[in-house]
């Protein structure tokens, strides 16, 4: 069912009229006052694009602003810019952003020009919603029920987060905006100029018209629905304004159908600012609407206005925490008008409009008719009109009877007169209701004339006399004469800059390089306070460019050095400098307020002392000052504490009383962190985006890092303070001025809390710091696995040294009963080798004896065979046993080193076939092959002949004895190089076990093949120990045809060599 709210088509054209007329009135009605300022953020600032079409602040206070290249947020210091990336599927999907919304959990919904994406902010990442689409999602909102309502293109969808659905019946009307009450209930504009609300239990929208469908046909007639309450509307529309709609009778009115030249007025977007106050953005600009009194104010873009809105085309409009407004433009970019905590109005220099004439703005005075007179220093004269507003430009007419120059420095009102000192051009003076000029004065050498054309300031005493201090002296002005007289009782030397009569009559003078004069005209006492560098007390410059009095008779000196508080009963100064909070010790002026705090104009902005505290606040261009350097005595206030300083870029104008304290606590987030200046992203070592990050782990490579944060606060974010502190590394809080980065260099492995604070424009510190807490791990060889390891390595190694110790004990143990059993058998066999020693001497002998005589008896029994026989049988047996005898004897002196050797060069291979030949017999009679090989007959070698005959016997007896077939004698090749020749004994007996291949060559020792076989088990050893006499090698080993293989190695050469070829053979005599 459709409801009209109108039916009579009659009526409409009579409102049309009716508002129209309304509305010129309003305009007319309109009081003065000085539009808003605002701070514009543009593409030169960090921002995507100057075309701004949407702007939303998240929970956390960040600021975000959809353009027509990206989605941007901002902290109030840098923007932080997304855009579609191809490579990425989790970037935004389009970078043309049309709408904003962010949901109960913090999601950020972004409407684009294709489609809608969901922004998650801890992972940093987009997802789409629903289909891909072509067309742009140009409004999101949600309901009650938490659903998500969205208008792509012109057709409506409901999209449930919790089950991920999609719903667009076919039965929804098509929308152009869309809306939420307080209480959740969804309303709708449509194309067709309807409003609609929604029945969630029907599941169906109810419309009602909002246009006069008799006038022309418009498309997308409606842009933007804004639910001011439970039961009223705001409608925007492309070509009648703004409409205001009742949900109660569903009626509507027009409230702004057009501007203030009857053109029609195209509203973009609207914002409820507070229970009164409107803003509706137009292609016209922004009209602030209150109401209570229907009363309208149109901002617009002017072009040498640079705190005006910087583009008249406005597509939207947000309200902040703080209550500060942004509006997005499509061509200037952000527009910012913050909370007015201290609202400074602006004066300054607008071609073509009601401003100031000059810049500099040195002398403001006021007089009786409710007029302010400004003097400039680059333009002339200015009156200021208190009641409207109009300010009238006074300039040089390059005649008599005008100013005579713009550069003005001084001004006092008597009555109706103007008296105007100016810079190199003496004095003017003008009659006030007229504007004539009456008089100039200009320098000269008559006896009443001023000495100097520098007029710097001009008062009147309460005596009613007119002071004139000058680059040459103070003058009072002479009314009989018309002229000046030079006042004697200061210096007329002396270059004067300002001139001040306290509440006692004493005069006081500042002066430009010589200190601060006094004297009091009536007593005569004067004097001079001058600068001691030597004297903390003393006056802080010589240079002195204001004096004031409070209002408890206290005397202030401005000075270049510092502001300084006489102290009249010690005749010394108390200053005031950057250690006490001002921003510069260059003083230019100062006031008292009602509070009694002293404001002092500086060359760094405006102070706030408060005397008895010593606190101090200050305000700069970042706090809504015109700029921060002031101009010289340039101070005024009125009896409504209305205060007025003049600077070189205008004057402002502010009410202390009217100053709000700054309650807004701004959240702190840290925006920035980066490890040898490469900023983390989310993904490597950052596990969600930083601002909600609480613990971030870094590797020990990773411990040199940087740190940003930032307070969320846009009213004066210059001006906010910061102070940190990394608990574990510091004790004290760092203090920042400028600086939100706080940088840290190799700390060591550890968990370090990160604290930041901050304060307010007012001062206030935050409560809570925000926190990150920095683990920094240890290289792993510092880590608790590697000292895990170190503890179970140093238990192991104390285990082992333990373990060794016991071993060591035991083996020295075994060692000592080894030695112990050594000796012993040392013992026993140096016992058996002496007793077969002795044996072998005593028995040797006698076998000697009895060989010679059995010899002859053998050679004279020839004749008796059976008893030769016996007796050949009887001489082997004394052969075998001298041969015995002799081994023993031999092998003794080889243990003793008693055996010498004599090395002469000797044909091995006739050696060893003289040992072969010896051989053959026993060989014959064992029936084994007996063979031998020479790689050379001529091989020349320095051996004893004797040792190594010994050597060899021992070697080929050993092999015959224990061989079962063959034995083999070898020399092997010998090259003209080698140093050594080898000889091989081979047989193939009984295999010897490796085991015990040296253990044959210990003397007495006996294998179990050796058991059966008659011998001494001395041969090997003799063999041995010859072979080591020689400086060679003798072992055994088992050749690859598996037979035992005596490996005799000898020296070629020897160190001490015989040549028995150089012997001469000696002749018995």
């Amino acid at each position: 069912m459709i409801i009209f709210g109108i039916t009579s088509n009659t009526i409409l054209p009579i409102r049309h009229i009716i508002s129209c007329l309304l509305f010129v009135l309003i305009v007319h009605q309109t009081l003065y006052s000085q539009s808003p300022g605002f701070v514009h953020y543009q593409v030169e600032n960090g921002l995507s694009n100057n075309t701004v079409i949407c702007t939303m602040q998240d929970k956390q206070g960040f600021m975000w602003f959809g353009t027509k290249d990206g989605l941007n947020r901002f902290d109030g210091y840098t923007f932080r810019v997304f855009r579609h990336d191809p490579e990425d599927t989790s970037s935004l999907g389009n970078n043309f952003i049309w709408s904003l919304y962010e949901d109960d959990h913090g999601m950020l919904y972004v409407g684009t020009d294709k489609g809608l994406y969901l922004y998650n902010p801890a992972s940093e990442q987009f997802r789409p919603i629903g289909p891909k689409a072509d067309l742009e999602i140009r409004a999101i909102d949600k309901d009650a029920a938490g659903n998500i309502w969205f208008i792509s293109g012109i057709q409506l969808y409901r999209y449930n987060p919790q089950t991920n659905s999609l719903h667009s019946p076919a039965g929804y009307p098509n929308a152009s905006a869309i809306c939420r009450t307080p209480a959740g209930k969804i309303w709708l504009s449509s194309p067709e100029g309807k409003i609609a609300v929604y029945d969630r239990a029907k599941d169906s929208f109810t419309s009602y018209s909002l246009f006069d469908h008799s006038n022309k046909p418009a498309a997308y007639w409606t842009t933007k629905i804004l639910a001011t309450s439970e039961d009223t509307l705001l409608v925007g529309t492309t070509d009648q304004g703004v409409k205001l709609f009742s949900a109660k009778t569903y009626t509507y009115t027009d409230i702004l159908p057009y501007n203030s030249d009857k053109t029609e007025i195209y509203a973009r977007d609207l914002l409820q600012r507070s229970a009164d106050e409107y803003w509706i953005a137009s292609e016209t600009g922004i009209f602030i609407y209150h109401l209570s009194t229907g009363k309208f104010t149109n901002l617009q873009k002017k072009y040498n206005d640079p705190y005006a809105i910087s583009d008249n085309a406005v597509y939207s409009l947000f309200k902040d925490k703080e209550g500060g407004i942004w509006a997005g433009t499509y061509f200037g970019g952000i527009n910012y008008f913050p909370q007015q905590y201290a609202p400074f109005e602006k004066f300054f220099p607008k071609t073509g409009e009601n401003a100031l004439g000059g810049n500099a703005v040195r002398e403001i005075c006021p007089d009786k008719y409710g007029q302010l007179w400004i003097g400039t220093e680059d333009g002339g004269l200015n009156k200021l009109s208190l009641s409207t507003g109009n300010i009238t430009n006074i300039k040089p007419q390059g005649k008599q009877n005008s100013l005579s120059h713009t550069n003005i420095h001084g001004l006092l009102v008597t009555g109706d007169t103007l008296w105007i000192g100016t810079f190199e051009h003496g004095l003017d003076l003008m009659h006030i209701p007229s504007g004539k000029f009456l008089r100039h004065y200009a320098a000269g050498n008559g006896k009443y004339d001023m000495r100097s054309n520098f007029v710097y300031s001009i008062i009147q005493t309460h005596t009613g006399q007119v002071l004139l201090c000058t680059s040459r002296g103070l003058y009072r002005y002479n009314r009989q004469q018309d002229g000046f007289d030079l006042v004697q009782e200061v210096p007329s030397y002396i270059f004067y800059t300002t001139v001040f009569e306290d509440s006692r009559g004493t005069i006081w003078l500042g002066t430009i390089r010589d200190g601060l004069y006094y004297y009091h005209p009536e007593t005569g006492k004067k004097g001079l306070y001058l600068h001691d560098e030597n004297n903390i007390r003393s006056l802080g410059n010589n240079h002195v460019n204001r004096v004031f009095e409070d209002s408890r008779h206290r005397i202030w000196a401005g000075t270049e050095d510092g502001l300084c508080l006489l102290n009249e009963q010690q005749r010394d100064f108390t200053r005031y400098t950057t250690r006490n909070g001002l921003l510069s010790n260059m003083i230019f002026g100062m006031l008292e307020d009602d509070k009694q705090h002293l404001w002092i104009t500086t060359s760094k902005g405006l102070a706030c002392l408060s005397p008895e505290t010593g606190k101090t606040k200050v305000y700069t261009k970042a706090s809504g000052l015109l700029n921060d350097q002031f101009n010289y005595n340039s101070a005024y206030k009125d009896s409504s504490g209305n205060m007025y300083f003049g600077s070189v870029r205008g004057m402002i104008r502010f009410n202390p009383d009217k100053f709000l304290p700054d309650n807004f606590m701004p959240p702190i987030y840290i925006t920035g962190f980066q490890v040898f200046n490469n900023p983390l992203h989310v993904g490597g070592t950052l596990k969600k985006a930083i601002n909600v990050t609480d613990t971030i782990v870094l590797t020990h490579d990773q411990s040199s890092f940087s740190i940003d944060f930032a307070a969320l606060s846009y009213t004066a974010p210059e001006m906010t303070e910061y102070a940190y502190k990394m608990e574990g590394l510091d004790k004290d809080w760092t203090h920042l001025e400028t600086n939100r980065k706080a940088f840290f260099t190799k700390l060591s492995p550890g968990t370090y809390h990160f604290m930041v604070k901050a304060a307010n424009s007012s001062g206030n510190w935050s409560i809570h710091p925000r926190l990150l807490t920095i683990r920094i791990l240890p290289p792993f060889w510092a880590s608790y696995p590697a000292y895990a390891l170190y503890l179970i390595l140093c238990g192991g190694i104390i285990y082992l040294l333990i373990s060794s110790y016991h071993r060591r004990a035991e083996q020295k143990h075994k060692r000592s009963m080894e030695l112990l059993e050594h000796e012993k058998e040392k013992e026993i066999y140096e016992a058996k080798i002496e007793f077969f020693t002795n044996v072998a001497h005593e028995i040797r002998t006698p076998l000697t004896l009895i060989k010679g005589p059995m010899e002859k008896v053998i050679r004279k029994s020839e004749a008796v065979p059976d008893i030769q026989k016996n007796l050949r049988i009887m001489e082997r047996n004394t052969n075998r046993l001298l041969d015995l005898t002799n081994q023993l004897l031999d092998f003794r002196k080889t243990e003793i080193n008693g055996y010498r050797l004599n090395f002469v060069k000797t044909n091995i291979p006739d050696l060893l076939k003289e040992n072969h030949l010896r051989f053959i017999p026993a060989a014959e009679q064992k029936e084994i092959r007996f063979k031998i090989e020479l790689s050379s007959l001529h091989f020349f070698a320095y051996v004893d002949m004797e040792a190594l005959h010994k050597i060899l016997s021992n070697l080929i007896n050993n092999a015959i004895k224990y061989a079962d077939s063959c034995v083999y004698i070898q020399l092997l090749p010998v090259a003209e190089t080698d140093t050594t020749f080898t000889i091989q004994v081979k047989n193939d007996g009984h295999i010897i076990p490796p085991e015990i291949a040296e253990k044959i060559f210990e003397p007495f020792y006996r294998g179990k093949a050796a058991e059966s076989q008659p011998g001494t088990g001395i041969g090997l050893a003799i063999a041995r120990s010859l072979t080591i006499l020689h400086k060679g090698k003798l072992v055994l080993i088992r050749s690859d045809n598996n037979l035992n293989t005596f490996v005799l190695t000898l020296p070629v050469h020897q160190e001490i060599e015989f040549n028995l070829s150089k012997w001469k053979k000696i002749q018995p005599s």
